[in-house]
C-alpha cells in the first residue's frame, strides 16, 4: 500500500493514543535496529548450482516437481509436463518473456490450431474482462508461466500480478507449470523484497500484487491431515532453465 491510498492515520492514531493516555513515540526517534543479519547472509554465500541443489531437497517437501531443462530444451520439457497433465485447455499470460525464450508458439501473435481449438487461451488485458478472464482460468486444466523469483530455501516462487496475468491467473487453473531461469533463483524472501524495495525506491512500477506461492493448493485443517489439491492447482511444476 502506498502512503497515497492511507486516509485518516493521523486522526486514527492521535484518537487512539488519547484513549489509551499515552503519548505518540516517534519512529524517527527510535529507529529499527535488526539484533543480526541472518535474513541478509542466510544461504547468500551459495553458488547458483547450489542453491538450485537447495531448492530441490525443498521443493520435494512441498509436493512439488522441479524438472531441469536448457533454453533449446524448453519447448520439449513443457510439452512433456503437458502431457504429463493430461493436455487439455492451457492458459497463459501476456508475457513478452515467451518470445525472448523462443517460446513464439505461447504467444498471441502466431496464429496455431490449438488456438482456433480454443485449447491455447489468454489472459485478455484490461478491467473489462475481468469476468471472461476469470472464466477462462477456472476452466483451464494448466496455466503456464514465468516466474520472477525461485526462493531456495522455502521452494516459493514470486510472480507479479499486472495487466498480462491477473490474480486468478495462478490459483484457478487445475494445473500450474512455472518457468524460472537459474539467473532467478534467490536464498530467500530477503533477496525478492529488496528487489522490489530498490524498484519502487527508483519510481519503477510493480505489480499490483506479489505473491509467493509455495506449491500446490493443500490444508492441513481437518485433523490436521494433509490433503494436497484443494482450492487451487492439484498439481505444480517448477521448470528450470539452466542456461538463462
Amino acid at each position: 500500500m502506498t502512503n497515497a491510498n492511507i486516509q485518516n492515520r493521523e486522526s486514527f492514531l492521535n484518537k487512539l493514543t488519547e484513549k489509551l493516555g499515552t503519548k505518540r513515540q516517534d519512529t524517527l526517534e527510535h529507529p529499527f535496529k535488526p539484533i543480526n543479519d541472518l535474513p541478509e547472509t542466510t544461504l547468500a554465500d551459495k553458488t547458483q548450482d547450489e542453491l538450485l541443489e537447495i531448492a530441490k531437497a525443498r521443493v520435494a517437501k512441498i509436493n512439488t516437481t522441479l524438472v531441469e531443462t536448457t533454453k533449446a530444451n524448453l519447448k520439449e520439457t513443457i510439452d512433456q509436463m503437458v502431457e504429463s497433465f493430461g493436455g487439455g485447455k492451457i492458459v497463459l499470460p501476456i508475457d513478452d518473456r515467451f518470445a525472448e525464450f523462443g517460446l513464439q508458439q505461447f504467444t498471441p501473435d502466431q496464429e496455431s490450431e490449438a488456438m482456433q481449438d480454443e485449447l491455447l487461451l489468454f489472459w485478455k488485458p484490461g478491467p473489462k474482462y475481468r469476468e471472461t478472464n476469470i472464466a477462462t482460468v477456472a476452466t483451464a486444466n494448466i496455466a503456464i508461466a514465468f516466474a520472477e523469483f525461485l526462493l531456495a530455501e522455502s521452494g516459493s516462487i514470486v510472480v507479479e500480478t499486472n495487466a498480462g496475468q491477473g490474480r486468478s491467473f495462478h490459483f484457478l487453473p487445475q494445473h500450474y507449470i512455472s518457468i524460472i531461469p537459474m539467473s532467478k533463483i534467490v536464498p530467500r524472501s530477503t533477496q525478492a523484497a529488496a528487489f522490489y524495495g530498490e524498484k519502487q525506491k527508483n519510481g519503477e512500477k510493480v505489480g499490483s500484487a506479489i505473491h509467493f506461492i509455495s506449491g500446490p493448493s493443500n490444508s492441513g485443517d481437518i485433523e490436521m491431515q494433509l490433503v494436497v489439491g484443494l482450492h487451487g492447482p492439484l498439481a505444480v511444476c517448477y521448470i528450470v532453465v539452466k542456461d538463462m
